[in-house]
């Protein structure tokens, strides 16, 4: 089949990465995959005047076309063609068999291509109105799209809010990427965390939970990761900038438990990977995290409206070594079978042959 991803950018994030994987994979099971995006940033204020976004849409374009702004187009490794056109249209797209919608932006530019360009689909990665014109982004759910959602909460979401149905694939995990082959456990136990500018993500909540841990116990270690710092830290939590996937492997790995404080999430990714390195999970059950943990089996899942679930969960495991170690690596099991890549492949091709025929 030929394929077509559109994307709003090109950029470092767990909904790309997810994007990669699924281009890579379709690639080598012989499908022709490009992935196409725009010159010119997305509106994703449509319908509102923000005067610094415009002036990042057209200043960003403008380095662009002059060469001063390059796309990273390695970011992950890729199998697939990048195609970047100044506007999505007819006349710039290939004809093909499936179109694919990543964000609420690009619902509605493939909603307008032609049919003979592809069979048209909607994969919802999260309700995207963070930084976005909320009443676009609903309408985005109505639009006469295949919707395709990552986690039984978006399921329920589009269906109970919106009205329209959806196909679940729940994502895959890079096991390839992601694994630890030989597992120590620390004394005391070493804990991890990511930071994020999104509010939703309530980094604070994190930082406030190990900072009152340091102070119970002054041994223990903390690190946190990110793209870069956003918030401000203690000096004794360990920063790690931007690091390459090895190298968070290799973070994950080294750590005991995961603190995971979303207050929600479309997927949830970063608790995947830790469980498949072997990290016991402490979090929010938001998300996918209801779809590929159990709670007290395979993590410790916690109210997202009650911050003291997560202080005492990461606690309990510190003081109960032994079911740290059960949790981790009965996590690590349940994880590789929930969130299987190919399993995901399979099930996105079925469905793609099933709207052909």
């Amino acid at each position: 089949m030929r394929i077509s991803f559109f994307v709003p950018e090109v950029s470092i994030t767990g909904g790309m990465r997810l994007i990669y994987e699924y281009a890579n994979r379709l690639t080598s099971r012989g499908h022709q995959v490009i992935l196409y995006s725009k010159i010119i940033p997305y509106n994703l204020y449509k319908g509102k005047i923000k005067p610094y976004y415009i002036k990042y849409m057209v200043r960003y374009s403008i380095n662009f076309l002059l060469g001063k702004i390059s796309p990273p187009d390695d970011i992950w490794e890729r199998h697939f063609k990048i195609k970047y056109l100044p506007f999505i249209s007819n006349h710039f797209i290939d004809n093909g068999d499936i179109l694919i919608a990543t964000s609420w932006p690009t619902a509605f530019v493939v909603n307008k291509l032609s049919e003979k360009k592809g069979k048209k689909f909607y994969l919802v990665q999260d309700y995207e109105i963070w930084n976005s014109n909320p009443k676009f982004v609903d309408k985005s759910y109505k639009l006469p799209l295949n919707k395709i959602t990552i986690s039984s909460y978006l399921k329920k979401l589009l269906l109970e809010k919106f009205g329209e149905q959806s196909t679940l694939i729940l994502n895959g995990i890079n096991f390839e990427k992601f694994y630890n082959n030989n597992k120590v456990f620390n004394t005391p136990p070493k804990i991890l965390f990511m930071d994020h500018p999104l509010p939703n993500k309530n980094v604070e909540t994190a930082i406030k939970i190990v900072t009152e841990i340091k102070k119970e116990y002054p041994n223990i270690e903390i690190h946190c990761f990110g793209q870069r710092k956003y918030h401000i830290m203690p000096d004794f939590i360990s920063f790690h900038k931007n690091i390459s996937d090895e190298a968070l492997r290799k973070l994950y790995c080294s750590s005991d438990i995961f603190l995971f404080p979303s207050k929600n999430e479309g997927f949830g990714g970063p608790p995947a990977e830790a469980m498949a390195c072997k990290c016991a999970v402490v979090g929010n059950n938001v998300g996918a995290l209801p779809d590929y943990a159990v709670n007290g089996e395979t993590a410790i899942l916690c109210n997202p409206d009650k911050p003291e679930e997560l202080l005492n969960g990461i606690k309990y495991l510190i003081n109960n070594q032994e079911d740290l170690k059960r949790i981790s690596l009965a996590g690590y099991e349940y994880v590789k079978k929930k969130l299987d890549f190919n399993r995901a492949i399979t099930e996105l091709e079925t469905l793609f042959n099933r709207q052909q025929n």
